[in-house]
């Protein structure tokens, strides 16, 4: 069997200078709020009528869609 050769070192940064998770998580849930309320304003870059693109899909000629 072979030996581990695999170099292990000492964690540098103790873990007293990590904030607690309880406010880690916080904060993480605020930002996702924010971004997901964010989100919500933004229109979409090009509004597509689903009807059109099925019918495209389907075959049929679709103004704007289809290639002439």
């Amino acid at each position: 069997m072979e030996q581990d050769t695999t170099e292990h070192h000492p964690d540098p940064q103790p873990l007293e200078n990590e904030p607690p998770v309880s406010q880690t998580e916080a904060g993480y849930q605020k930002i996702r709020a924010e971004l997901h309320e964010a989100r919500k304003n933004i229109p979409p870059k090009n509004p597509v009528d689903v009807g059109k693109q099925l019918a495209a899909a389907r075959g049929e000629y679709v103004e704007g869609i289809s290639d002439p």
